[in-house]
């Protein structure tokens, strides 16, 4: 089968602009080197995500551990159609919207490619009361009418339980939704090409906070988590002797310098994610 899998890709690649992901449930590291399928679906990754945000300091380390050792090319993600990767990341974290966005911001700002389950953008529930995959298939949430938007007439199943309050509609309408908060994330994706496809070095972990640079092309970034709910002082540890560290997620706050050993602390409200930008000072 890894044959066949190498042969296919290499043939959907031999045409530009061609992107291949591979679902190997059992050992999708390893079907995501080069000359086999190029990228997978970074199953046992994703049941951290959320333990994570809740403040799991086992699955807090996880995180921060996988990709030294992952291909930097894993298809990362929250939950997807299949039961067995986990409820609907808004069932895994029992609605707090908090700790949605703490999971989310993890997988979006770590190397590899995003992969959003349709409706997790807006908080999307699963349905209850059904078995197997079921309960995470259901219509999307569009708006708060009778059937959220996705039909005028009957449904094929029913729709979401939250979707009175959880839909695109009042999601769109609030700058401090799920829906926004991803959109941000997406942003600095978009906008630093260090988190876009950047490496992966010096990631830590203190307490409940969870911290890594990524780097590419003279350009580095600083991602510093706090999964804590009270506020964290977290010790940077590994930056350039006296960089300096500005936010790049559009927070008003005055640079921070690392000392001549290349560390700073840095204080993190409860519950958040802050990212930076990381520059050298010029030789004089």
């Amino acid at each position: 089968s890894r044959r066949i899998t190498s042969d296919l890709r290499a043939l959907i690649q031999a045409y530009p602009q061609r992107y291949v992901v591979c679902e190997a449930t059992a050992n999708p590291q390893t079907y995501a080197a080069p000359d086999l399928c190029s990228s997978a679906f970074a199953f046992g990754l994703e049941r951290h995500l959320a333990q994570a945000a809740g403040g799991d300091a086992k699955s807090i380390q996880a995180v921060a551990d996988y990709f030294k050792t992952a291909p930097l090319s894993m298809a990362t993600f929250a939950s997807n159609h299949d039961i067995f990767a986990g409820k609907r990341l808004w069932d895994q974290v029992k609605g707090n919207t908090a700790q949605y966005k703490l999971a989310a911001a993890s997988y979006l700002l770590l190397p590899g490619t995003p992969f959003i389950y349709y409706g997790e953008e807006v908080g999307m529930a699963g349905l209850p009361g059904l078995e197997g995959d079921l309960p995470i298939r259901g219509p999307m949430s569009w708006n708060a009418s009778a059937h959220a938007g996705f039909t005028s007439g009957t449904p094929f199943r029913a729709v979401a339980p939250n979707a009175k309050h959880q839909n695109a509609t009042a999601q769109l309408a609030s700058a401090g939704s799920i829906h926004a908060f991803y959109k941000r994330m997406l942003t600095l994706r978009n906008t630093y090409p260090s988190l876009a496809r950047g490496s992966y070095v010096a990631p830590f972990v203190q307490g409940k906070a969870m911290g890594f640079q990524r780097s590419l092309e003279g350009e580095t970034s600083l991602v510093v988590i706090n999964y804590a709910t009270p506020p964290a002082r977290v010790r940077v540890p590994s930056l350039p002797s006296g960089a300096q560290l500005s936010a790049a997620d559009g927070r008003r706050s005055a640079p921070v310098r690392a000392n001549a050993q290349g560390q700073t602390r840095i204080t993190l409200p409860a519950q958040s994610v802050q990212v930076f930008t990381v520059s050298v000072p010029s030789k004089p």
